[in-house]
This record gives structure tokens, C-alpha cells and sequence, in this order.
């Protein structure tokens, strides 16, 4: 017999009780249980509903699975999703991972925090804080098994993950109709603010930006088949890594990031990168030829583990078909510094083609550095065919300039599923009439 939450739309009036609940009984120091309310405007044309949600315990959890360090487990008595403080290092990748938004973030104790269910008050037989404390019954906890896990509204994400949480009752996805609708329209803020890159997310940027740099100079030694500036290959070798530690709260606790390494992207990256550093710095004072193609090899599996973590977190062809992705990016930059023309041209067309299929404009500051970084392609690619200037300083740092703008647009782009931005996409996609003039 699964148990899990029960949520009644119908009998909810944003109290918020349950969370208030929650935070008592559990002492966090983060809001774990939130309320969120679909057409917060109250538009007449929208219907207006709220939904209690936390941790939906589910039977595929992507926390825990995504988790680099295993700082969660499961709980098989009470069937709780549970994180372990004095584990978690504070990357936030399990936050990208749920579209339910339950993990969070304490930026006070620099580790995630989440629902556990109450599990030690249901091992004493007494039901979460949260449904307890509901006054009007709308959140309770009981028997999965007898309701119909389809009763779910169009804005509920990833119910292929077996959420321990079901709706009851009638789920409010149609508006009522009230004629003559034009004295009742009332506009409503249906596009989510434009998102900013976090600072923690620019160690993100540097790091795979550096890691794709460093592969591509090794590389294109390969190429060229020399082997020289053996100086700046060992700090490309280990600015990435250096770049990674800030992103971490936990830093010390770095050394767990390869326990997850049979279901975590996220570990398979960190273990890939400490693979490659080794098998680099080994060939550049070794002078061995098969282990620099090692090196290389090594480095390109680095990258597809770099594009992996993302594409976990959201599989969409806005992630895997990005121009910005290392991969791709790292194919250009090899044959631009070994000055392989025509390899060149065909990986910068199909770069280009690629941002132009997925461009879609927004009316704001970020489609002003779209066009930016495609003029400077195209800049290093005339230098480059022509032969005008390259392999000048100036033209390379025009060309790398462009690559990291590309990176940074792809973080841009970058937008695991979470259920706060699908309620906004589901009245932004016109199902409703939300505005008029």
C-alpha cells in the first residue's frame, strides 16, 4: 500500500497553514512546503487555483539518482526521499533535477534542504505536520492506490516519476465563461522576468569554457604534431578544476563527488575531468605520442560528460542541439588553432544554422548578444579563410570572445523543467486569453 499527499484544489484558500506547519515542526531554515497559486492576478478569463507542494517522494527520483556525492536516501519504511546534511556539498544539481522544486537551497548552512515526509512522526503512526495542520482538508496523507493518478492538471510535470502525490476532485483547468467577457478581462503578468546569470552559475561558465579550451590546445598540438608550451597546458589543465571548487559551498566535502558515479552525470563529469588531468599532465612530461592521442580521446569523453549533466536536467533540443554545447564548440576550436579551414567552415555552418533554428526573439538585452557573438564567428571565420591576419593574437581573441559569449548564452537557454515556470509557459502558450487591448 503506497501513502503519499492528497491535494483537493477545491478546498484550498492559500492559508498556508501547511507550510507554517512544516517549518515548526521541522525547525528548516528554508521554506520547504509552498504554496503556489495559478493566475496569482485573479483574471477573470483564467481560473484561479492553488497547489500545496514539497517533496513528492517519488518512486524515480532524480535527486537522488543526479546527486553526485549520494547525499540522499531512501527512507524504505516510511518511503521517504531524504537528504543527508553532513553529505552534501552544496552543488545544487539535484535543484536543476526536480521539477517539482522541492529541493532548496540554504544558503545559511550552505546545503539542500526538502520535505522528509515527517517520517519519524509516521513511524510513531502519526501523519505529516504539514496535512495535519491543513484546516480545511484540501492537503492530507493516505492510500495512493484508491485514486486515479490521471486527475492531474495540465501544468503537473513528470508524472512518469511516480510521484507520491495525487489530486482530488476536480482539477480546475477549464475557465467559466463570462459573457461579455470584455468588462471582466484583466491583464496578467504571464512571462516570467528575465533571467540573470547567477554568480554561482559563472564557475559553471569558466569551467567548461576552460575545459573545452584545454582539450582543443592538446588537440590541436596533436594535430600539428608538436608538443610545446607545456607551461600553459598545465594551468589550462587545471583552471577548470580551480573554476568548479567555487561553485561549491561545501568545497571540503569534494572528495565525495565520485561516489554517485554508476546513475550521476554530475559525478561521471568530475571523474571524467580527474581522468583527463592525469592522462594530460602524464603526456606533456612523458613526450609520449600515443598517450597525448590518449589525452585527447580522454578529453573529448570529458566533454560529452560535460554536455550530459545538462541534458539530464533538461531534454530538450534547446540543450542538446545548442551551439553552445563543448562538444561542438570544442570541435571548432580545434580546427581553428591547427587552422583546418574546411572542417572549420563546415562546424561554423552548422553552429550558425543550429542558433538560427532555435533562435526566437524576446525583445530584450539577450538577443542583442546573439547577434554579437555571431558577427565575431564570422569575423575569426573570414580571418581564418582569407588568411588575413590569422593566427594573429587579436583574431583569436576575437574568436574565443565569441565562444564564450556562446556558453554564456546556452546557461541562458538553459531552463530545467520546474513547475513554477511551466504555470506561467501553460497561460503564456494562449490556451487562455490573458490579455487584450
Amino acid at each position: 500500500m503506497k501513502k503519499g499527499f492528497v491535494f483537493n484544489q477545491s478546498l484550498c484558500v492559500n492559508c498556508k497553514a501547511c507550510s507554517a506547519a512544516c517549518s515548526l515542526e521541522n525547525n528548516f531554515t528554508v521554506k520547504v512546503r509552498n504554496v503556489l497559486t495559478y493566475n496569482r492576478e485573479a483574471a477573470a478569463s483564467v481560473p484561479l487555483s492553488h497547489l500545496s507542494i514539497a517533496c513528492n517522494h517519488c518512486e524515480i527520483p532524480v535527486c537522488m539518482m543526479g546527486c553526485p556525492v549520494s547525499a540522499y536516501r531512501y527512507d524504505s519504511l516510511s518511503e521517504a526521499v531524504i537528504v543527508d546534511e553532513s553529505k552534501c556539498f552544496g552543488c545544487k544539481y539535484c535543484v536543476w533535477n526536480c521539477p517539482y522544486d522541492a529541493p532548496k537551497y540554504d544558503p545559511v548552512k550552505g546545503v539542500i534542504g526538502k520535505c522528509h515526509f515527517c517520517y519519524s512522526r509516521l513511524g510513531e503512526g502519526i501523519e505529516p505536520a504539514c496535512s495535519s495542520g491543513c484546516p480545511t482538508g484540501a492537503l492530507s496523507y493516505a492510500d495512493l492506490s484508491e485514486l486515479n493518478p490521471m486527475n492531474t492538471t495540465e501544468w503537473f510535470p513528470e508524472n512518469e516519476l511516480s510521484p507520491s502525490f495525487r489530486f482530488k476532485g476536480i482539477t480546475k483547468n477549464i475557465p467559466l465563461r463570462i459573457i461579455p467577457d470584455s468588462l471582466f478581462i484583466k491583464k496578467i503578468n504571464s512571462v516570467p522576468e528575465e533571467k540573470k546569470i547567477r554568480r554561482s552559475d559563472w564557475s559553471l561558465i569558466l569551467f567548461s569554457f576552460f575545459s573545452m579550451l584545454s582539450v582543443s590546445f592538446i588537440a590541436s598540438l596533436l594535430l600539428k604534431g608538436e608538443l610545446r608550451d607545456s607551461l600553459l597546458l598545465v594551468i589550462l589543465l587545471f583552471l577548470p578544476g580551480v573554476f568548479s571548487v567555487f561553485h561549491l559551498s561545501k568545497w571540503y566535502r569534494a572528495w565525495r563527488a565520485v561516489f554517485n558515479f554508476k546513475s550521476s552525470p554530475l559525478s561521471r563529469e568530475i571523474a571524467a575531468y580527474l581522468f583527463y588531468v592525469i592522462i594530460s599532465i602524464t603526456s606533456v612530461f612523458s613526450h609520449a605520442p600515443w598517450l597525448l592521442v590518449v589525452a585527447v580521446v580522454s578529453g573529448l569523453l570529458l566533454l560529452l560528460a560535460i554536455d550530459g549533466v545538462y541534458i539530464y536536467s533538461q531534454k530538450d533540443p534547446v540543450v542538446y542541439l545548442h551551439s553552445g554545447q563543448t562538444f561542438i564548440t570544442a570541435l571548432l576550436l580545434i580546427s581553428f588553432l591547427s587552422g583546418s579551414v574546411w572542417p572549420f567552415i563546415f562546424i561554423a555552418c552548422i553552429k550558425i544554422l543550429i542558433s538560427i533554428y532555435l533562435y526566437k526573439p524576446s525583445g530584450r538585452n539577450i538577443d542583442i548578444l546573439r547577434h554579437i557573438r555571431n558577427a565575431l564567428l564570422l569575423v575569426a571565420g573570414a580571418s581564418i579563410i582569407s588568411g588575413i591576419s590569422y593566427p594573429q593574437l587579436s583574431v583569436i581573441i576575437i574568436f574565443l570572445t565569441g565562444e564564450f559569449l556562446d556558453r554564456i548564452l546556452f546557461y541562458f537557454d538553459f531552463e530545467p523543467t520546474n513547475i513554477n515556470n511551466l504555470i506561467y509557459k501553460h497561460i503564456a502558450e494562449g490556451k487562455y486569453e490573458t490579455e487584450r487591448d
